[in-house]
């Protein structure tokens, strides 16, 4: 049954032969006529009403002197009814996979409106307000609403939300902003889901774009927000954000700051797909508090339409956890996302992604991180943003590419509340570099596993901060301005201990990074703090022509390898020398890497053979692995370029061991070096290099 709305006025005046918006839905909802023969009578379901308009001369508006009835039947009110409407053009957005077979694209078609919805003398209302289930909404420009512009209560389900202008002028390039956008509202004993938000322009509201909140239930199946633009204009190429303050989000999924906290409610299977969400002020993205079993996927994040320009926000441009530790917000997926330009603004710690309070057990896979979407040219570059800032335990990054920041590609720090930055997976990875071997280096370092403090910080809960597990493995991370990987214990605060052990730096490929391949410090900054940098194991890693050593060790504060230190940019990098090997037979200091093993010579007959000597803790076994290098370090102390393999040894009551190590051949002239690994995990400095000579030159 077609209600077929023919006037722009609001009032309910029974009999005066012009149909209304307000008259229209009371009788979708009522299956009677409330009009006296003004509007056609709704059907009862399963027939479901069409609102349609037929207003004369085109471009209309409808300004509502109060509240809209809330619509409690299934409808659809379709604006693309009104003449003039015009379906815009279909965009399509590729999603990044920079190690795999690329996704197919997605598609957004972005409308012309040609009604309008101006609540501005509404009062404190919402402009549309949904309960019930199968309700379309679609083709209306919905702007100047004190509330939302669109609210879905309860338990609605079902319920599509499609080609509108939220929050923007007809023409789509004038913020005239309602107080948010949309919001799926939950709660107490509510599960609305399976709602599409799709093919709309969600932009210049004044606080947020979209709201999706958790509720008590298990939801196995969640909402949709799929192929929009939010925080654009009609184009997706120019700023329109929902930014008119300064806690402005794009798209919150969780209960964020605007829910109380006296229940937990999740939000849960959510999916947010083929998107442009940039120019949000404060995040485009926050997975907020209890949001969990998310899918982010294919989204631009921080860039216009094209993947090649930057529309980024002002602080986190995709923010996972909540405002505190005890509220989760786990298990959700990130992947085939373009997610670059963000952090405009501040200029301390923020980063296109940031996992902060709660954020555990989330992985992050398949994204083009800092750059355009052609994976070549970095696009993040802005004052001092990282590529990924992680504060909290157990999540996984892994098959990204990480490049074109001003500090570090992935920085490691702090941790947030009770929970510390234990366990993190950092896998197969390009940092610095894509997989075609191009140049996109980060300022800083690769990566940044810093056991610090920061002066802002000063609480009981952050005086001990502990980083332990976090696993490297398998990444390619060259060309950053800094070191590939530095790990650092720095004690800032009197009675303040920064632990940082079992780091496991595994098969990785660091090379031409401006400083060292590895960098180990640690430094007590004040009297009466402590550090502890033990046990930290680097195995079966390819270090070549970097600026410094392979794995260097530290134990003066390194201000020339920060790239912001109160707020100014780090001076040169000198190399750091070789650190000397403490005596044999004593226990290893509690903060120094293992003693580096003593190469005599290096022999070619059939097979490599390699002599030395290992001065070191007694009694203790350890791992001797050795490399091949095409020229030795300026330092004599190489880096490992060609892993050839590795022996055990076990130092007797002195703390000395010989060994004699073969190998099979590779050609002259090449240089040889190696490192001890302590039975805990804790590696050495690379040795000397020596050169490998030809059996018949040794005599």
């Amino acid at each position: 049954m077609d209600i077929v709305v023919d006037s722009t006025a609001d009032h309910g005046n029974a009999g005066d032969g012009s149909c209304t918006l307000r008259e229209a839905i009371n009788n979708a909802n009522a299956n009677r006529d409330t009009t006296n023969g003004d509007c056609l009578v709704g059907s009862p379901l399963p027939t479901i009403d069409a609102i349609t308009f037929n207003i004369p001369s085109g471009q209309q508006t409808i300004t509502p002197n109060s509240a809209l009835p809330t619509i409690t039947e299934a409808v659809v009110i379709d604006g693309t009814t009104q003449f003039g409407f015009a379906y815009g053009g279909t965009h399509s957005l590729t999603c990044p996979n920079p190690t795999g077979k690329t996704p197919p694209p997605q598609t957004i078609t972005i409308s012309r409106p040609v009604l309008e919805l101006n609540g501005s003398a509404a009062g404190n209302v919402s402009g549309i307000t949904i309960n019930a289930n199968g309700v379309v909404i679609r083709g209306l420009a919905i702007n100047r609403f004190r509330r939302y512009g669109i609210e879905i209560l309860n338990s609605s389900s079902s319920n599509v939300i499609e080609g509108n202008y939220i929050g923007t002028d007809i023409s789509g390039t004038k913020a005239l902003g309602n107080r948010g956008g949309i919001v799926i509202a939950a709660g107490e004993a509510t599960n609305p889901n399976n709602n599409i938000i799709r093919n709309n322009l969600i932009s210049g509201n004044t606080l947020l774009g979209i709201l999706v909140n958790g509720d008590e239930r298990d939801d196995r199946v969640g909402n949709f927000i799929l192929h929009n633009f939010i925080g654009t204009d009609y184009t997706g190429k120019q700023l329109l954000g929902n930014t008119q303050g300064t806690s402005q989000h794009g798209v919150v999924i969780g209960q964020g700051n605007f829910t109380s906290f006296t229940a937990r409610y999740f939000a849960e299977n959510h999916q947010v797909r083929g998107n442009v969400i940039a120019g949000n002020y404060r995040t485009n993205l926050w997975l907020s508090n209890y949001a969990s079993h998310n899918v982010i996927e294919c989204n631009y994040i921080g860039t216009d339409l094209t993947g090649t320009v930057a529309l980024g926000n002002c602080i986190d441009g995709l923010l996972i956890g909540g405002t505190r530790s005890n509220a989760p917000t786990r298990l959700n997926t990130l992947r085939y996302n373009l997610i670059s330009g963000n952090a405009r603004c501040q200029g301390n710690a923020e980063a296109n992604l940031t996992l902060q309070w709660g954020a555990t057990d989330n992985t992050i896979e398949n994204n083009l991180i800092g750059t355009d979407i052609t994976g070549q040219r970095g696009l993040s570059q802005i004052l001092s943003t990282d590529g990924i800032g992680i504060k909290q335990p157990a999540n996984l990054i892994r098959n990204n590419v990480i490049g074109g920041h001003r500090r570090h590609g992935i920085h490691i720090y702090r941790g947030f509340g009770r929970l510390q930055p234990w366990n993190n997976r950092i896998e197969n990875n390009y940092i610095g570099i894509n997989p075609s071997g191009t140049n996109i280096s980060n300022g800083g370092d690769g990566i940044a596993v810093l056991s610090n403090i920061y002066t802002s910080h000063r609480v009981l809960s952050l005086m001990d901060v502990r980083i332990a597990g976090t696993s490297i493995i398998g990444n390619a991370i060259a060309y950053n301005g800094h070191n590939g990987i530095r790990l650092e214990a720095r004690g800032d605060e009197a009675g303040f201990k920064a632990s940082l052990t079992n780091t496991r730096i595994l098969q990785n490929k660091l090379h031409h990074n401006r400083a060292n391949g590895i960098l180990l410090v640690a430094v007590p900054i004040v009297s009466r703090a402590s550090v502890l940098l033990r046990d930290n194991e680097m195995r079966a890693n390819r270090i070549f022509a970097n600026g410094g050593l392979g794995i260097a060790f530290s134990e003066s504060y390194p201000t020339s390898h920060d790239i912001f230190i109160d707020g100014k940019q780090g001076g040169n990098l000198p190399a750091n020398p070789p650190t000397s090997n403490e005596a044999s037979g004593i226990r290893e200091s509690s903060h120094r890497l293992s003693n580096y093993p003593i190469l005599l010579g290096a022999t070619l007959k059939e097979n490599i053979e390699i002599e030395g000597k290992l001065l070191s803790i007694p009694n203790t076994k350890f791992v001797i692995e050795f490399f091949a290098n095409s020229s030795a370090d300026s330092s004599h102390f190489g880096e490992g370029e060609i892993p050839l393999g590795s022996i055990s040894v076990t130092t007797n009551a002195t703390g000395e061991a010989d060994f004699t190590a073969f190998f099979p051949p590779t050609r002259s002239g090449q240089w040889i070096t190696a490192t001890a690994t302590a039975p805990e995990g804790n590696t050495s400095e690379f040795s000397r290099a020596i050169l490998v000579h030809q059996a018949s030159d040794s005599k």
